[in-house]
């Protein structure tokens, strides 16, 4: 049990390490720069502006070498595809500026190239102004290209999805690959080298952040087969000891069963009562063991899915563990009783002073001062079970330093009532806990009601 014990609080500090959710732990450290990156990326994926600009020129030297309007009208066209791509795209503003004012410089000297290409006799070789304009086009491109960056962004981050779906261990290396393929693009690009070293900073923390989930995923795969080994070897525990006991009854029986050839009488009296003994052990141990625990076992089934009220019978001063584990389950079961009867009569005092707020006429008011009476009645009625409960345990405490002062120490059960009784108090003193306000009446009332917050549908 010790090992089961000490197996599941690894797995649960792994699971912590590793991330609850998406935005925390080693998730949320990867995941922060593979978003990142994802955005850098945009800002170099130009391979559409490239094959536009590709296609403007080959339509340019068409027009040259065939003479044929039809390609200045297609360059028309692709000037105005390749305006709006810019644009559209996620290039630094700067950047966008830019090419917008080469492609107005190119438009520009385009039509006069065209003009002249179009009359008989053209001998201008495709050459002039716009041809300046379109190579400074391109190498503002190249300055930004990265081949197949995003797409390749986007791949890696499929990888890293199957393996936190899947678990399988064959996508760690497919994400390894993809990003050496990213490193190396980027190396070979004719991008800036800051951009460079920011987008390959980003890939490195990712890769690295990545490896150490996949570390953390391993460990906690291997802790959680050791938690659930520890828990199979619970049940042959208990068997191998029921077979023992087993054993050792059937050993005493057969010498008894030797012993009474001498003494039968005697024999039949040992067998009988150890017989009894057993039936009355094992009695004893269903009836201050098993049935307690399955009390508490309902009242926790009762805790979590209903309201429970019944509670768990305990012997004032036990000293076995059930008893105090019963004694905690009431206490815990006492302050949630507490605390939302406390937590509805408050907010039926506040849906009372709303109602009075809300009154148009006198009816209204006098039937909202009704309710806001009953509120304050119940509330009241806490108020005095709790006084109650807080006399009880100063009772309690006023007993304990009795017995202190006649015994001249304090025993280990009377410091840890004291302590229980001390937290009660704590707790009790907590839901009484309020503003440091005076009370309010008449209209003061209305404004308490217009300064208090929405009531939630639960509260009803």
């Amino acid at each position: 049990m010790a090992t089961f014990q000490e197996r599941f609080a690894a797995v649960a500090e792994a699971w912590r390490a590793m991330g609850l959710d998406e935005n925390s732990g080693i998730q949320g450290a990867f995941r922060q720069k593979i978003h990142r990156l994802h955005e850098l990326s945009a800002q170099h994926n130009v391979d559409r502006l490239l094959t536009v600009l590709l296609q403007i020129r080959r339509n340019e030297k068409d027009l040259a070498l065939r003479q044929e309007s039809a390609y200045r009208d297609r360059v028309h066209r692709l000037l105005l595809e390749f305006r709006q791509l810019v644009e559209a795209s996620e290039l630094p503003e700067a950047t966008r500026q830019k090419l917008l004012a080469e492609l107005a410089s190119y438009s520009k000297s385009f039509e006069a190239y065209a003009a002249s290409a179009l009359r008989p006799g053209y001998t201008g070789a495709g050459k002039g102004p716009f041809r300046d304009a379109a190579q400074r086009i391109e190498a503002i491109l190249h300055a930004h290209y990265v081949p197949n960056l995003e797409t390749n962004i986007l791949k890696l981050r499929r990888r890293e999805k199957d393996f936190l779906l899947r678990g399988d261990e064959s996508y760690p290396p497919m994400v390894v690959e993809i990003a050496r393929t990213i490193r190396a693009q980027v190396s070979e690009s004719t991008i800036s080298e800051a951009d460079k070293a920011q987008l390959l900073a980003l890939l490195r923390d990712y890769q690295r952040s990545f490896l150490t989930l996949v570390s953390q995923r391993g460990s906690i795969v291997a802790l959680t087969a050791e938690m659930n080994a520890a828990a199979d070897q619970v049940a042959p525990l208990i068997e191998a000891n029921v077979a023992q006991a087993n054993e050792t009854m059937s050993r005493r029986a057969r010498e008894i069963d030797e012993d009474a050839q001498a003494s039968v009488r005697l024999g039949l009296i040992v067998t009988a009562s150890t017989l009894l003994l057993a039936a009355l052990l094992a009695l004893g141990i269903t009836d201050r063991i098993v049935r307690p625990v399955r009390r508490m076992a309902g009242l926790l089934d009762d805790l979590a899915y209903g309201t429970p009220t019944g509670r768990v019978p305990t012997v004032p001063g036990g000293r076995n563990e059930i008893n105090a584990m019963a004694e905690s389950l009431n206490a815990l079961l006492d302050h949630r009783a507490t605390f939302l009867g406390w937590w509805k009569a408050s907010m039926d005092e506040l849906n009372a002073r709303r109602a009075l707020l809300g009154s148009a006429d006198e009816a209204e008011r006098d039937e909202a001062i009704t309710g806001l009476r009953a509120a304050s009645i119940v509330k009241v009625q806490k108020l005095n079970a709790i006084r109650g409960r807080l006399l009880q345990h100063a009772h309690d405490l006023i007993a304990v330093s009795r017995r202190l002062s006649v015994a001249g120490s304090l025993p280990a059960s009377d410091a840890k009532q004291l302590e229980h009784s001390a937290q009660a108090i704590e707790s009790l003193l907590d839901v009484l806990a309020v503003a440091d306000e005076p009370p309010r009446t008449g209209d003061d009332s209305r404004e308490a009601a217009k300064d208090a917050p929405p009531q939630m549908d639960g509260g009803r």
